[in-house]
């Protein structure tokens, strides 16, 4: 259990696939500038670059732009979801801990472990070690415990309707993530960013300059910028892709990762 807690996640292994990321791009280019030269070396290269190309180019970029600005509030809002949860979970866990202060025969031990439980299948969860329906059961468990220590509460209502709204909270907090895994921007706008990012692409490859390495430079800059951008915002579509290989850009775990820490620690931290 401890081990697959010792990976940093917002800070260590992004790094390699962002490396990875712009590797990839650079290829793609590549293959663009290849396929370039062999159409210069068959004079196949008969286009001009005319206001209509220009005005195509930069409607392409408008439109990721908009879309970019689009999955960046998405992403925004995910990147507080984990740290919300986080909140949650440690405070249900207080909370418990708290229960022999108001009812001296009251053991909350095996209450507080379903707490703990439920953190770490969320953290499962969100790197796609667990299927939804895992997490969902460990949901439900740590439910019937809190119903459970309510019952300890006698005559104290207030803080029993405060143990099942912070689980409340946090079930609206995991579909809210689902959601946004399980859902994309607009479909018909990111195949139009890609046939418009493709139509320049090919453009650019029988387009010909005042000279090859002009025209060379020109398409290497405009086509790396298109690239970059679509790959990045299919990227931030999903801020949770932690299992795909090719994501880059993910929102970071580590609150999650510290509460958990925390958590099996709170009985000692209670007790000093």
């Amino acid at each position: 259990m401890k081990q697959r807690l010792q990976w940093e996640i917002a800070s260590k292994i992004p790094n390699r696939r962002r490396l990875l990321f712009l590797g990839r791009v650079g290829l793609a280019v590549a293959v663009l500038w290849a396929l370039k030269r062999l159409v210069h070396d068959l004079h196949l290269d008969v286009l001009r670059i005319d206001p209509l190309f220009i005005a195509l180019i930069l409607s392409t970029l408008v439109l990721l732009t908009v879309l970019l600005q689009g999955v960046l509030s998405d992403f925004r809002e995910s990147e507080r979801l984990p740290a919300e949860a986080a909140t949650i979970l440690e405070m249900l866990s207080l909370e418990l801990l708290a229960i022999p202060a108001h009812n001296s025969q009251a053991q909350i031990s095996q209450h507080r472990r379903s707490v703990t439980s439920l953190a770490e299948a969320l953290l499962d969860w969100l790197l796609a070690k667990i299927p939804t329906t895992q997490l969902h059961q460990a949901y439900q468990d740590c439910f019937r415990q809190t119903v459970a220590a309510t019952v300890l509460l006698d005559e104290q209502p207030m803080l029993q309707g405060r143990l099942m709204q912070q689980l409340e909270s946090l079930l609206r907090i995991v579909n809210r993530i689902n959601t946004i895994r399980e859902t994309s921007f607009v479909a018909s706008v990111y195949w139009l960013a890609w046939l418009g990012t493709a139509l320049i692409c090919a453009g650019l490859i029988f387009t010909q300059l005042n000279s090859p390495l002009e025209s060379n430079v020109f398409m290497i800059v405009v086509s790396f910028i298109l690239l970059f951008l679509v790959y990045l915002i299919s990227d931030l579509d999903n801020p949770f892709g932690f299992n795909d290989v090719n994501s880059a850009e993910d929102v970071c775990l580590d609150p999650l990762l510290h509460c958990i820490q925390r958590l099996r620690l709170a009985p000692q931290i209670f007790n000093q």
